[in-house]
């Protein structure tokens, strides 16, 4: 029997996914289908055999495209017994739902996290518009805070806020690369210059340990656990 993990993603997500299953479950195989499209196509072909697939499924609620993917993937996923759809809203949100960023990020002696100080009062009100909702207040005051493009859909702001918030440092995160100080030992940071500090400096934690609690102390959690991955 052999179990894979099946996902959307290419090069940050992609790279991010691989890295947490190095260390939650070595005999995954992680596979990216390029897109939602090509990952229904996929799952359409599962033969009913040994193997068991975790579909990873983004579901921003307001990508009309995406949602009709998901919903055609569920019903698929439905009639056959070794297939688990994991639910996330994307690994951006993941990252930015993770309890400990700032701490991560950020060293307390360095002023940087002030001048991110809009971008940190705009995650938490992300976080609380994708899990319970916001009124119409905390909605103004997001796009004040931001000054992003109010046609953007919600996969495309966390993706804009996980990027603003870690920009110039070693977890600096982008659709086509992931952070190296969020899954690599500290401190190992090819670009790291003499004056750079982050969360962790003192308290330096090894690639296992970080993978694990970004598991553990995320959105992930309750994905991963609905489905058997933890």
């Amino acid at each position: 029997m052999k179990k894979y993990v099946w996902c959307e993603d290419t090069g940050a997500g992609y790279e991010f996914w691989c890295k947490i299953f190095e260390v939650l479950d070595k005999e995954i195989i992680v596979q990216s289908k390029k897109n939602n499209s090509e990952l229904r196509k996929a799952v359409e072909q599962i033969p009913e055999d040994d193997n068991i697939y975790y579909v990873f499924m983004d579901m921003p609620m307001d990508n009309i495209d995406v949602l009709r993917e998901t919903q055609r993937v569920n019903k698929i996923a439905k009639a056959k017994d070794n297939v688990y759809i994991v639910k996330i809203h994307s690994f951006e949100f993941a990252l930015l739902s993770f309890e400990l960023l700032g701490e991560w990020v950020f060293a307390k002696e360095d002023n940087l996290k002030d001048k991110r100080e809009n971008y940190l009062l705009a995650r938490e009100i992300f976080l609380k518009m994708i899990f319970e909702g916001i009124d119409n207040e905390e909605r103004k005051l997001f796009w004040k805070l931001t000054k992003y493009d109010v046609s953007k859909n919600s996969e495309q702001l966390a993706a804009s806020l996980i990027r603003d918030i870690t920009r110039n440092t070693g977890f600096e995160t982008d659709k086509s690369e992931l952070g190296e100080c969020f899954v690599n030992d500290c401190c190992t940071w090819t670009k790291r210059k003499s004056d750079d500090i982050c969360g962790l400096d003192v308290d330096r934690l090894d690639h296992e340990m970080k993978r694990k609690t970004l598991v553990e102390k995320s959105s992930l959690k309750k994905s991963f656990s609905g489905v058997g991955l933890l």
